[in-house]
């Protein structure tokens, strides 16, 4: 009977082995390759790599930036006062930056910066929704337990047998012929800065919309206060700003309560706006689709923030207006008057 039972467990240990090597040798999300990722056609867990990639590589970086997907046209070296990593991921919100930040701290990391982009993702998006979404799932923060759980979901042998299909039709597409996609990866964390304009049959028609969204006003800006109190326990400087969402975009989130959300915000951090209806976010030209605004449009705001020369026509549209304890008011007042007479029915 001994014998048996061992035999039965190593056997069950060589089939383990064989579907974790399997799983780990094709790897679709990158995750067992976060320090060379490749560019398969499978969008990578960049929560998960890019976090794994800093705590190896604690000394290649000293500030970073933290944003959804929207953040990754942005060009961390255009910002000074520091040397950034754009830590950018899929439909990333304050309560994931708050835990990688807090990983890294644990982990002797402390930024000397943090450069942070907010938008109605951040007050429509419960984080809790990416526990099951594989490019999505959030860096194990906790015990062993929850890092074995979290390795666990991409030991699925169906789920890899499905993304070749992806990586297989990937290879013959002209994306695939990135060269500098491992270098980008290491060095700045953004997408292809190069990446030329792109047409989706009517991705501009009524803005971008996920039919998940539900307005979390206080949980969203409680996770930025507790952000933000902790880098002042570290004396990380905190710079925050909202994303210039393209004008459909904004529309839809103002109807929802966006406005409500920014109003929020201000009375606890100060930040700086590019969210509004403005000549940049209702020209189609700024954005790739009605989600994703261009590198050109993410440098403009980097010359906002840090220089001295801001534009005041756009300021006077709202683009680029320190928003703080002083103008708060006024500024909120600016928003929903500008709404109004957009015609934007707001809540």
């Amino acid at each position: 009977m001994k014998k048996y039972l061992l035999k039965i467990l190593l056997y069950t240990a060589l089939l383990a082995a064989v579907f974790a090597s399997v799983n780990m040798g094709i790897d679709p999300y990158n995750i067992f390759h976060y320090n060379v990722p490749r560019n398969n056609g499978v969008e990578p867990n960049k929560n998960y790599i890019k976090t794994e990639y800093i705590l190896h590589h604690a000394d290649r970086f000293d500030s970073f930036v933290f944003g959804s997907s929207r953040a990754g046209f942005l060009d961390p070296s255009l910002i000074p006062n520091g040397h950034y990593y754009n830590m950018c991921s899929s439909e990333a919100v304050p309560a994931e930056h708050l835990s990688i930040l807090k990983v890294f701290i644990r982990k002797g990391i402390v930024p000397k910066n943090l450069f942070v982009m907010i938008d109605d993702i951040t007050c429509f998006v419960d984080p809790a929704l990416h526990q099951t979404i594989l490019y999505r799932v959030p860096y194990p923060s906790g015990g062993l337990s929850d890092q074995v759980k979290f390795y666990l979901q991409y030991c699925d042998l169906i789920t890899t047998a499905e993304s070749l299909k992806v990586i297989r039709e990937f290879r013959n597409k002209e994306n695939a012929k990135d060269a500098d996609y491992v270098t980008r990866y290491q060095t700045l964390g953004c997408e292809r800065l190069d990446k030329d304009p792109y047409y989706i049959e009517g991705a501009f028609d009524c803005g971008y919309w996920a039919d998940y969204y539900a307005l979390r006003v206080s949980e969203a800006v409680e996770d930025i206060k507790e952000l933000k109190a902790l880098c002042e326990q570290y004396d990380i400087n905190l710079i925050l700003v909202t994303n210039p969402l393209y004008e459909k975009t904004y529309a839809r989130g103002v109807e929802n309560g966006y406005i409500d959300f920014l109003e929020a915000l201000s009375g606890v951090t100060d930040f700086w706006n590019f969210s509004s209806f403005s000549d940049i976010t209702m020209n189609e030209e700024n954005y790739y689709e009605a989600s994703h605004f261009t590198p050109k449009i993410a440098a403009k705001m980097i010359d906002t923030v840090f220089g001295d020369d801001p534009d005041g026509e756009l300021w006077a549209q709202g683009f680029g207006i320190h928003v703080t304890e002083e103008n708060r008011e006024e500024f909120i007042a600016f928003l929903r008057h500008q709404a109004k007479e957009a015609g934007v029915t707001m809540p």
